[in-house]
């Protein structure tokens, strides 16, 4: 190991914030295995959220013999190195890595469980949707709202776990997976979402409503004329507005 090597893995804990970006930018550049561990042991103290994202550009360089340390660091009692590790790994993109991440769904600190949906979404592999359809109508607003931007990045190959979500026990599953299959768009959601006009629940009959008229075409707007009578209010006054506006 040469003086100078040493002397980037010593800065890299720098007290200035500017010395660690440029410690860790420069290993990157060296982009072989002698600097995963100094940047792994540096990812996980590293306070400065800059200077982690540097960190991140250089094990990102190293590629995938950072692989299955990242994947070692998902395991550590410690919640902000699971969130920086499940960020590196989304941000290496490799499906090695997804049976992992599909893991750390389940983890008890929601900021993690957040990164790791969004890698998922950016690694894009199928196998991420069943879990993920699975925290569909979670009970966290912001959990709901970043599996619905996920969900809705594998379009078409998502739709069948929706469709079978759109038939859940509990009501705010069904209202959100008529949501994203709405937001997914195209014919092919079209009979879910008409079936999903009929439900008991008027939260998920204005959903279908909203997503029919998103939709758009003769279908749906045909079905939307079933609406104007809904038994709900709000329905009906949804109804009357979409229908105008749709044009097939």
């Amino acid at each position: 190991m040469t003086e100078g090597f040493q002397t980037l893995i010593a800065e890299l804990h720098h007290p200035d914030m500017n010395v660690r970006s440029k410690a860790a930018l420069d290993l990157g550049k060296v982009g072989n295995v002698e600097v995963l561990e100094p940047l792994l042991q540096a990812l996980s103290s590293e306070p400065d959220m800059f200077v982690r994202e540097d960190i991140t550009w250089a094990l990102v360089r190293v590629g995938e013999a950072g692989l299955q340390p990242l994947m070692d660091l998902l395991a550590s009692p410690n919640p902000a190195i699971r969130h920086n590790a499940t960020h590196v790994l989304g941000k290496i993109g490799d499906v090695r890595a997804v049976e992992a991440l599909i893991h750390v769904l389940q983890d008890s600190d929601i900021t993690v469980l957040l990164k790791a949906a969004f890698a998922l979404g950016q690694i894009g592999d199928v196998r991420a949707i069943p879990p993920l359809v699975r925290l569909v109508g979670h009970e966290e607003h912001e959990v709901e709202a970043s599996v619905a931007r996920v969900l809705e990045m594998f379009g078409e190959a998502a739709i069948p776990a929706l469709i079978a979500a759109a038939k859940h026990e509990r009501w705010q599953v069904r209202e959100q997976a008529v949501d994203i299959l709405g937001m997914i768009g195209g014919e092919q959601t079209v009979p879910a979402l008409i079936e999903a006009l009929r439900d008991e629940d008027w939260q998920v009959r204005f959903s279908a409503v909203t997503a029919l008229g998103y939709v758009g075409g003769a279908n749906a707007k045909a079905a939307l004329g079933t609406m104007q009578n809904d038994a709900d209010q709000r329905v009906r006054t949804l109804t009357s507005k979409l229908i105008k506006r749709i044009k097939v």
